[in-house]
């Protein structure tokens, strides 16, 4: 990503990150914002902010004023920056200044919720004085709204009422913005990056999906001429997306900032932009296909998986999670348990995320029974209650309509 985007996007993540209602918090941690710490927070934001300044420092080479005779820097140029060092210079000291506010409080043991506001507030200040933040934020809006598939614009364009093709066209780009946040977060994971630092990148994500349900649901839905077909599909876009939000935001993400193992680290993070990224896909698919039937996936995300394909693995992947609880419920003693826990474990970072969100919920409640049985009689019993429970959710995921042609074969490989 080239830096004045980047750049772009971290100050658009900074900005999300000091609003709380952004962050993967329990119900807990919200009612008791005055009593936690944001120590992590203030180091997130310090570093965030050092990526901030070598990308800056980036963009001035580029930015300087040119030699008499030569072409204008293009990064430059598209940002207007042309002969604004000193603009680039005030934004830099912006970010030095606030790094060692971040500094001071990180001295403390714990960092207060009024103090590590405080900071926010500081920040947003500056940020809103300073010419060369808002002409670096005006381009990164830019460039990201011409990175809309041309195939998406016509077709949005080709909608009738008008205001439909409008709202839906906005509906794409919003979805295209999500996904190129989400491809940044790859990105970091294959460059082993520090994922923590990613957390305001996540809080952006939430709060530009939020931005987008109120949208669909407040306007989209209220265009006059939409078709009731239109609408079903808009509703349940909206439905689902808020789903898998919560599913990322309150299961996936939630202690981010306590983790000190990378690779329960890396798994969070890898976990929620998958399920993010398949969920924004999804919907964009789902919403062109109900307007060009003979639409191809694939065509608009080489990643892409169907339904079907996403039914299919967490049907053979739960098949799999049946058996071995049907084995461990027979043994009943603390071998299995683990086996049982190790299973579970790989399940939630695989298949599990095309299950409900309801079903997460009981899923993690019978993994802590199991991880707190204290003999075998009363693991012997969990495993029994799961191994029905297991069952019982194989056959409502076997009813999917998508799996209607496909009858389940123990014996297949591809089941």
């Amino acid at each position: 990503m080239p830096p004045a985007r980047e750049l772009a996007v971290w100050l658009r993540a900074l900005r999300s990150f000091f609003n709380p209602a952004n962050h993967p918090l329990t119900d807990a941690e919200r009612a008791a914002l005055g009593e936690r710490s944001f120590k992590c927070e203030t180091g997130v934001v310090r570093d965030a902010l050092v990526r901030c300044l070598h990308l800056l420092s980036n963009l001035a080479r580029t930015g300087g004023p040119p030699a008499e005779d030569a072409t204008p820097p293009a990064a430059a140029g598209a940002l207007g920056l042309v002969g604004a060092k000193e603009s680039l210079a005030d934004l830099g000291e912006i970010f030095k200044d606030v790094c060692r506010l971040g500094d001071a409080l990180l001295e403390s043991s714990a960092v207060g919720f009024v103090a590590w506001s405080s900071l926010g507030s500081v920040l947003e200040r500056e940020l809103r004085r300073s010419e060369a933040a808002g002409l670096i934020l005006a381009a990164g809006h830019a460039a990201g709204a011409a990175e809309l598939q041309e195939r998406l614009v016509r077709l949005a364009h080709g909608l009738t009422p008008e205001d439909l093709g409008e709202d839906l066209h906005e509906i794409f780009q919003a979805f295209s913005r999500l996904l190129a946040l989400l491809r940044f977060v790859e990105v970091s994971l294959k460059d082993d990056a520090q994922l923590k630092r990613m957390l305001p990148i996540f809080t952006l994500v939430n709060e530009e999906t939020r931005a987008l349900l109120d949208f669909i649901e407040g306007r989209a839905l209220r265009v006059e001429g939409v078709g009731r077909g239109a609408g079903e599909i808009l509703d349940g876009t909206a439905y689902a997306v808020r789903m898998e939000l919560r599913k990322a935001f309150e299961h996936e993400l939630t202690g981010l900032c306590s983790v000190r193992q990378p690779p329960q680290l890396f798994a969070k993070v890898e976990n929620a932009t998958g399920l993010l990224r398949d969920c924004y896909q999804q919907s964009v698919v789902a919403l062109a296909q109900s307007f060009e039937p003979g639409l191809d996936g694939g065509t608009l995300f080489g990643s892409f998986k169907t339904k079907l394909e996403q039914s299919l693995e967490l049907r053979r992947e739960l098949w799999k999670l049946v058996l071995l609880i049907a084995r461990a419920s027979a043994d009943g003693h603390e071998p299995p348990a683990t086996r049982v826990l190790e299973a579970l474990n790989a399940f939630g970072e695989g298949g599990q995320r095309y299950l409900m969100y309801k079903d997460w919920e009981t899923l993690e409640r019978f993994t802590e029974e199991i991880d707190s049985a204290r003999d075998a009689g009363e693991l012997a019993r969990t495993l029994h209650r799961f191994e029905a429970y297991l069952e019982t959710l194989f056959g409502q995921v076997n009813m999917r309509a998508v799996l209607a042609d496909r009858p389940f074969d123990p014996k297949s490989p591809d089941q």
